[in-house]
Parts: structure tokens; sequence; C-alpha cells
């Protein structure tokens, strides 16, 4: 009703709520519908379009000259769009704050715990500098959550933002990663979730040049993580290895589409198309802009760079002390090193910059949490072009970085490409973004390079088993 009534008030703003509520559609849709509902929803109506018009540079509405109602609209507006500069202009708003299970409740036995575990942007009452800081977790309850010590050392308004550290990653980097992630991609409170403790390795390869449509051939945006999921009940699948290659092109953004999410169960690798060792489909939500701008159809997108709240300047420990790459398992959560950082809160999303100019990580990102959808304490950061064979190769071995006893598949796949593989397609949608995988490894097995019946036998000690291919 509040919306209704300033649009009334400034009904030549309507255009913008308009646009706003398309954006906050397809969020609710995404990540509030569970995923097996979501084509029943599509089949009784359409979902509406993710607009291109970005109406904050409506100079009428939301400039200098603007009324306090059209202002309002204006920030209104700038919520319910806000991350959609997170992904290349495919992206997804923050939710309403006052939704009851975007919360998490209070526990007396644990005071404080429940807005460290989780304080979004757009809280009321906002966030303070030490809220929403999160750590490692292991499950939904907050009793499966280890928090962190947190100090003030300056509130947003002490710390002028030419002294604050911009929440910006490099445009193409290899960073190491140690944290937790949670198997369910929805932003509150799941019925069934999968938890496990992470080592992972990023590629990223998005070249801007600070604000760009892309510097790269067809302005194409890379990103691919290998993540070793160490719980043991993900031990047989090859230690729980996964990778994941996005993509995007110039292109893609333009019209709107993410482009492929390309992910290869390592562990499934070698048994067959239907198993799920090699998928894709339409990415979800397209390669996020972690470093400068990139021009989507004349409107600049960033992660952080907009749209973020600096919550203030705070010592944190940071998780994982002493760890160094070769060392074996996924460190010592437990181990700490006190840190000055400079905090930002973008939705749900927190990142932390090294805001200590003593320290030989000053000015880079060292942490990042949401309460759902990873955490994350970056044990290295190499501010240098990836390779070019991870983006086409199944297994890079020890170009991730962790030791090569660690990855013991089945089915050998060292040096092989991700093309050698069949791939199954998974995604309803704008199913075109994966023919490269599909057609090239089709026709690799057309040239009889790569054979297999339509079923493998594979005898035991305890039987046997014909495995679909």
């Amino acid at each position: 009703m509040a919306e209704k009534a300033l649009v009334a008030a400034a009904g030549d703003l309507e255009d913008m709520m308009r646009d706003g509520k398309c954006h906050e559609a397809v969020m609710w849709l995404v990540h509030h519908v569970p995923v097996e509902e979501q084509q029943t929803v599509f089949a009784r109506q359409m979902a509406p379009l993710l607009p291109l018009t970005d109406h904050r540079t409506n100079e009428a509405g939301c400039g200098p000259g603007a009324n306090a109602t059209e202002l309002e609209v204006c920030r209104v507006y700038e919520g319910m769009r806000s991350c959609a500069e997170c992904h290349s202009g495919s992206g997804i708003p923050m939710q309403d704050y006052n939704d009851p299970d975007g919360y998490i409740p209070e526990d007396p036995k644990l005071p404080g715990w429940a807005r460290q575990r989780r304080c979004d942007q757009n809280y009321l009452p906002k966030c303070g500098p030490c809220e929403g800081i999160g750590g490692p977790y292991w499950g939904d309850d907050l009793k499966h959550f280890q928090p962190t010590n947190c100090e003030l050392v300056a509130p947003p308004e002490e710390v002028a933002e030419v002294d604050r550290v911009p929440p910006q990653f490099a445009e193409q980097m290899i960073v190491h990663q140690l944290g937790s992630d949670r198997l369910a991609r929805t932003q509150n409170a799941a019925k069934f979730a999968f938890y496990s403790q992470i080592r992972s390795t990023l590629w990223y390869d998005f070249p801007l040049n600070g604000t760009s449509t892309g510097t790269a051939v067809d302005g194409m945006a890379k990103l691919r993580h290998d993540t070793y999921y160490d719980d043991l009940k993900y031990k047989w699948l090859d230690n729980g290895l996964v990778s994941e290659v996005h993509l995007q092109s110039r292109a893609q953004r333009e019209s709107n589409v993410t482009g492929p999410m390309v992910s290869l169960m390592h562990g499934l690798l070698g048994y067959g198309k239907y198993m799920g060792g090699l998928t894709c489909l339409a990415d979800p939500v397209g390669v996020p802009v972690l470093g400068g701008e990139v021009l989507v159809n004349g409107t600049a997108h960033s992660s952080f760079m907009e749209g973020a709240d600096y919550m203030g300047r705070v010592t944190i420990g940071v998780e994982y002390d002493g760890f160094k790459m070769g060392d074996k398992g996924n460190g010592d959560m437990k181990s700490k090193r006190n840190m000055t950082v400079d905090h930002y809160s973008k939705w749900f999303l927190h990142l932390f910059m090294d805001a200590d100019k003593q320290s030989p990580t000053y000015g880079q990102p060292v942490r990042f949490y949401g309460p759902y959808s990873g955490f994350a304490v970056y044990v290295a950061v190499n501010k240098t072009q990836p390779p070019a064979e991870v983006w086409d190769t199944a297994c890079v071995g020890t170009l991730n970085g962790w030791p090569s006893s660690e990855h013991k598949p089945i089915f050998p796949c060292e040096g092989k490409k991700i093309t050698d593989y069949p791939c199954m397609v998974v995604g309803k949608t704008h199913k075109e973004v994966c023919d490269p995988w599909v057609n090239a490894s089709a026709a690799f097995n057309q040239s009889m390079q790569y054979t297999s019946p339509q079923f493998a036998t594979y005898k035991g000690a305890f039987g046997t088993v014909r495995m679909p291919l």
C-alpha cells in the first residue's frame, strides 16, 4: 500500500516502480520457489523479463531537483534492483526485509549470535559493523555456526570515503580459499540442505580495463572453480571434487542471456552421459562482475562497487590462521588471526577488505560470507591471468594448487578435454548455450576416438552392475 501511495503521488515514475517489481518477481521466483516447483509456476504464467532500463539515471525523478516523494520512489526502486549489477546484467535484487523467513530467531542461550549469523543489507533495525559477519557453519541452526570476535575500529561516518579500501577484486586472478558451502541455493532456511567444509581454487578472467564492455575476445567473461567437499559423505566422489566453468560473452550480456554453466562431478566422469559427470545448463545468474565495471547496453554493472553499504572498519578474527598452500586437509577453522578490515554489505552478502596498511595483503579481499550461500577465507590471491588450459581441460591436476594425491578418480582424466566426455544438458531454457560442449563431444564420439556401448558392465566380488552410458 505504501508503494502504491508513492506512485500515486509521483505518477511520472510509474514505469520505474513497475520495472522494479519485475526485478523483484524474478528474484522471488528463482530464490524462494523450490526448483522442482519452478517449472509448474512457469507453466501457469510467464515470468517477467528483467528490464534493460536503469531508471536511476532519470534526472527528473532521481536528480538534484527531485522532491522528497520522487527521491523515496528512487530509493525503493534501488532496493528492488540492487543486485542486478552483480551478474553482468542478469542478476537478482535484494529480498523484502519484512519476510519473516529471512530472520534467524534469537536464542537467549546464545546472545547476539543470530544477527552475527545473518543480518542483510536491508534489515530493520539496520545492521551494525559487527553484525552479519558470519563464520564457518555446518547446518541451518544457529548452534551449527562458529561466530568470530569483532571489535569496532571506526563507524562508517568516521572513515572518509577516500580512506576506505574499495570493495573490488582483480579483473584477472587465481584465488585459493577455505570455508563452508551449502548445497541448497535458497537464501532462507531449507528443509533439506547439505553442508560441507571445503577447499577450492577460483580462476577469474574478466578484463575490463576499469570500465568497458570487456576487452577480451568477444568481451568474454570467464570463471571456474574447483571445489573439494571435505566432509566424509562426499569422499567417494573423488574426494568430493566438483568443477564448474561459467562463461558469458558480450553478445549474451546484451541479450540478457547468462551463458553456460558447465559442471563436472569428477567421481562420475567416465561412467557415461546419464550419470551426471558432465552437465550443462544456462547459468542461473551469469558471471559476477568482481573487478571493474562492465557496460551492458550503456549501463555499468559491478558486484560491490555499486549498491553496497559500507558498514565500517572493524577488527575481526579471520579463520584458518597459519594455513599454507600444500598443507593437508582444509585447515583449522578455530585458529584465528586478528585483522583490521573494511566491512561491506550487499543484500545478504558480506565482503571484508584488508584495511591495515602494514599488512602484506593490504587492499585485497580477505573474507567473504553469505549466511546460506557460502563462507570463504582467501588464503592466497594471485593477481594474474589464469592459464588458458583451465577453461577447456577436465582435470587440471596440480594447477588448482592442491596436492595431486588428493585427486584419484576411478577413471583417470589427466590431460583430457571437457569435450572428451559426453555432456548432458539439464536446463530447460537457452539450451543453445550448451551447444559447444554437446556438439563437440558428439563429434568426438563419432570420430571413434571415444566410443562406448549403451551400457557398461562392472563385475566385482559382490556381484555385477550395469551402468547406463
